[in-house]
């Protein structure tokens, strides 16, 4: 059995410790990835201005809120930009393997 996308994106975006790269603790760390969310927010886009290490540290925040919600909805209806932010890091041309989010079904 095979586990779901939401699971695979979940493990993906742990990979990266977004406190330790960027930002010492979610506080700080909300505060660094204001600018990409009020963009996000404004144009319904990931800023192309963003480097792989804030978007991967945006996807490892959201899983962290998330998880620290309660994890009640699953973790693309509840943040649904992570897939906006992992399209972004996949077709960045700094992307590493070691970047490169999950696959998703279908694609």
């Amino acid at each position: 059995m095979s586990m779901n996308y939401d699971q695979v994106l979940i493990e993906w975006a742990h990979t990266y410790n977004g406190y330790e790269r960027l930002a010492a603790g979610p506080g700080k760390l909300y505060e660094l990835l204001a600018p990409l969310r009020q963009e996000f927010d404004q144009h319904g886009m990931v800023p192309d201005w963003a480097g792989i290490d804030l978007l991967r540290g945006w996807a490892f925040y959201l899983v962290r809120a998330h998880r620290h919600s309660g994890g009640y909805e699953p973790f693309t209806v509840e943040y649904p930009e992570v897939y906006a932010i992992a399209d972004a890091i996949d077709k960045h041309a700094a992307v590493t393997d070691a970047d490169r989010p999950p696959a998703r079904p279908g694609n």
